[in-house]
């Protein structure tokens, strides 16, 4: 039996991630031939097309690397029925075209899911379809996204999230684990297994995008308060354990103005951005030593490896052994 054709469109702007759409198009090409394999199958299959968001059918990605899209959101009639936003920074924190914006809702209601791919959230959110939804993006944008987009029930650390029919996943690779979501909702689990094996990926990550992000935001998006409490931290933390009012005093505020006045400016109490710091010291001497995890714990000012093992599966959700695991050094000087 001829097998059902499914229109899977990428949509790309300007500056784009090449990954972004390039690795969902290998998987969902894989599947094809997954697919193809099976004698009398009645299993859908996939075609990809490429859509430019503007009159210009090429786009240049973020590598330089120019794509010529199939069709470009002027054109009428296209046979979609399942469209996935890839990402652009260009844009991200400002209006989009509203031609492009007026396609999408136009469209949406043709299509049996909407996606997007890393910050193509943005993108998605402005069209107001994230509206009251569940949805992640690239963890590095979080604050950003919720800035712009509070009503977004923003789960980043979720590699995707579904809702309804709209899709979204979080940073730029993580489209590849949507797209093996998308095939094993089609076609089973087995498919979408065999789709990765080939691929050598894992159908479904065990971690979070918390093993991913950090725990504090760079210097540069920090407020001169915050940046100066973060150096104060850095610079005792290895000698004893800070109290909120020694930071306080530091700061020359009284202890109740300063936790109201940080939490605002930083968006976290002192008491977290204290232990999220440390954390993050942790996880860099986890990544570039041999340390044991007990000296680790009290170079970071824990008391105990215990305390420090617990306050670090709260904050990154795997342990320090499974996180060094992760991150350790390829090895490929030894082979």
């Amino acid at each position: 039996m001829e097998a059902t054709l499914y229109h899977i469109g990428f949509l790309l702007l300007p500056q784009t991630q090449l990954m972004d759409f390039a690795g969902p198009s290998d998987v969902f090409q894989t599947a094809n031939h997954i697919l193809a394999s099976h004698v009398n199958t009645t299993e859908l299959q996939y075609q990809i097309l490429l859509i430019s968001g503007s009159k210009d059918p090429k786009i240049r990605t973020s590598s330089g690397i120019e794509v010529h899209c199939d069709y470009t959101i002027y054109d009428l009639d296209l046979p979609l029925n399942t469209l996935l936003i890839t990402s652009s920074k260009s844009d991200i924190s400002q209006a989009y075209d509203p031609a492009l914006l007026h396609w999408l809702k136009g469209i949406y209601p043709s299509l049996q899911r909407i996606g997007s791919i890393c910050i193509g959230a943005f993108l998605l959110a402005q069209t107001g379809l994230l509206y009251n939804r569940k949805a992640t993006t690239h963890w590095q944008f979080a604050s950003t996204f919720r800035k712009l987009y509070p009503s977004v029930r923003l789960a980043y650390d979720q590699i995707y999230t579904k809702d309804s029919n709209i899709y979204t996943s979080g940073g730029i690779t993580s489209g590849i684990d949507l797209a093996l979501a998308l095939i094993e909702e089609d076609h089973g689990r087995t498919v979408a297994s065999n789709v990765s094996r080939y691929l050598v990926v894992h159908l479904k990550r065990n971690n979070t995008q918390a093993l991913y992000s950090t725990l504090i935001p760079m210097d540069r998006e920090l407020t001169p308060l915050v940046l100066k409490v973060k150096q104060y931290i850095v610079n005792h933390f290895k000698f004893h354990v800070i109290s909120i009012a020694e930071l306080a005093d530091f700061v020359d505020m009284s202890e109740r103005n300063f936790a109201r006045v940080f939490k605002r400016e930083s968006g976290m109490t002192p008491g977290m951005f204290y232990d999220g710091l440390r954390i993050e010291h942790a996880k860099r001497l986890l990544e570039s030593s041999d340390l044991p995890i007990a000296e680790i714990a009290l170079s970071v000012g824990f008391s105990s490896d215990t305390i420090f093992r617990k306050a670090f599966i709260k904050l990154v959700e795997v342990t320090p052994t499974k996180y060094r695991t992760s991150f350790q050094s390829t090895g490929i000087n030894n082979i």
